[in-house]
């Protein structure tokens, strides 16, 4: 392979919005609660805690993509990069995988022995840009013919789908428990200096 054989796909536009849009709405919602909580330090913390959202999302929408070189199939997020040897690519299957309100895209790269090298969730790029990533690299398709949930991607394919997404309502309760105490460790620190 050329030097040459170089693929990057970012965040297409289209879910670019969809993002911002909902980013948008959760913090009008975080304010509205601030202002109906009262006093300063309630507000203060939703106004906070919606620039947190905000810093979160623009570093994750700048920081996700999917790179394919001739020696290496990547792709980047907020918190991982993950990067297997092209080498060892053998096929691919291409699902539609329906999560809790919406479906999405995804790419699961196999190995020689069947076994998932990289999965990578496509809700973020354009099916265009899918449709370039699987003829880029160039490998044999497959995959099931109808939408399906993340329980049946992993059950089809063991070791395609991270613990995030086999227990989706046990890792959305955590994130919303995270945003929770973290609400509340700023709520107080905000009420105390401004006492």
């Amino acid at each position: 392979m050329p030097d040459t054989d170089l693929l990057v796909l970012r965040p297409a536009a289209g879910p670019r919005r969809k993002v911002f849009l909902i980013a948008a709405i959760v913090a009008v919602a975080l304010l509205i609660g601030g202002v109906n909580a009262g006093g300063r330090p309630a507000l203060i913390t939703s106004i906070g805690l919606a620039l947190l959202l905000a810093a979160t999302l623009a570093v994750y929408l700048r920081r996700s993509r999917i790179v394919v070189t001739p020696a290496e199939i990547s792709a980047r997020g907020l918190t991982f990069h993950h990067r297997r040897d092209r080498a060892l690519a053998a096929s691919v299957i291409r699902a539609t995988v329906v999560h809790p309100g919406a479906s999405a895209e995804t790419i699961v790269v196999l190995g020689a022995g069947g076994h998932a090298l990289l999965t990578i969730n496509g809700a973020l790029y354009s099916p265009t840009d899918l449709d370039r990533l699987v003829f880029h690299l160039g490998l044999p398709i497959g995959g099931p013919g109808r939408p399906i949930t993340t329980t049946q991607l992993a059950r089809e394919q063991p070791g395609s789908v991270g613990w995030a997404g086999r227990h989706p309502i046990a890792f959305t309760l955590l994130c919303a428990l995270g945003f929770a105490v973290a609400a509340v460790v700023l709520g107080a620190v905000i009420a105390a200096l401004t006492g």
